[in-house]
């Protein structure tokens, strides 16, 4: 039978699997390449409630503030890690990582809780705000790719699953355990897709705290840099883009750099904002088949992005400029 078959029958029969492999993961996203660290013991390892403690009482001997939001930010990395490896296993489901992912979500808050609380005793924290905000993109896109692939993987059984049933007759005993393997699957599916989606959502409040705490321009320069390393990445497929696509994205960072140069940093990180999403459209496109790919590009239109609003964005540009001009009199 068909892997895939098995796969969505497993994920049926199979109430508690041991997870005992161990891998480092190297993360590649806008920011730069983020190792994380290699998960060691893994849920349902005999001693693995040993390494948690470990890391309760490590916390707990850290005393240097900086040091103890980058020690939670180090475990919520190795969460990540254990997530990956756990999905690998074709039975597994998503409710094999939910321990880790809660204990993910506590990390990566208490971090941001750690910050705050020296912003708000007056000490300047920019610098290590910023540092976990780029790590924090990182474990993000880091996170969707695992949740994508597990989906993609349950969209595969599901396909693998329909087209054998398919080919049998109402009658063949193997109907009902393809039945409700089937079932299950299409479920696992549909909660991968949604968690997926949810992981920008879930980590918003920590990421608009840290930006907040880095300011104006240093949040600006991130938003920027982010914008110019994705447009490095597309520099090779510009052959492939449609002129629209090429023009508005280098229109943005136009823009963007204009703002930056004058001071007004909330217009220049808005304007990177969207000159990212410019083109991180152009990437998922180009991720997608060849003949997908032409599809997608054909059907993109600019102004159909999320919260472009440029009209508004260059108002409040000119409006910059009238309110320095005012100053400089």
């Amino acid at each position: 039978m068909n892997k895939f078959i098995v796969a969505g029958i497993m994920l049926v029969s199979a109430p508690f699997v041991s997870f005992a492999q161990t891998s480092t993961t190297d993360l590649t996203p806008v920011t730069g390449t983020i190792t994380i660290t290699n998960p060691g013991l893994m849920p349902g390892d005999f001693f693995y409630f040993l390494d948690r403690w470990s890391e309760v009482l490590n916390i707990a001997i850290t005393f240097n503030k900086e040091n103890k939001a980058r020690k939670h930010f180090e475990y919520a990395k190795e969460r990540v890690a254990e997530m990956s490896e756990v999905l690998k296993n074709p039975s597994a489901k998503l409710e094999n990582i939910a321990r880790a992912k809660t204990n993910f979500d506590e990390r990566i808050a208490q971090a941001a809780d750690i910050v705050k609380g020296e912003k708000d005793k007056g000490s300047d924290v920019a610098n290590i705000a910023r540092e976990l905000d780029d790590e924090l993109d990182a474990i993000r896109e880091e996170l969707t790719n695992i949740l994508k692939e597990h989906k993609d993987k349950a969209s595969r059984a599901e396909e693998e699953i329909r087209a054998k049933l398919d080919s049998l007759s109402p009658t063949d005993p193997q109907v009902k355990g393809l039945t409700q393997a089937l079932e299950s699957i299409t479920k696992e599916k549909s909660d991968a897709a949604k968690e997926e989606e949810d992981v920008d959502g879930d980590l918003e409040d920590e990421q608009k705290l840290f930006e907040e705490i880095m300011g104006k321009e240093m949040s600006a320069q991130k938003h920027l840099d982010e914008a110019l390393r994705l447009k490095a990445r597309l520099e090779g497929l510009a052959g492939q883009l449609p002129p629209d696509v090429i023009a508005a994205s280098q229109d943005f960072l136009n823009k963007a750099r204009e703002a930056d140069a004058r001071g007004d940093f909330e217009a220049a990180k808005q304007f990177s904002k969207q000159a990212k999403k410019v083109f991180e459209k152009a990437q998922d496109a180009v991720e997608e088949s060849a003949n997908e790919m032409k599809e997608d590009l054909e059907d993109f239109e600019v102004g159909d992005i999320k919260d472009l609003h440029i009209d508004d964005l260059e108002e409040e540009i000119k409006n910059s400029e009238k309110a320095m001009e005012g100053f400089n009199r």
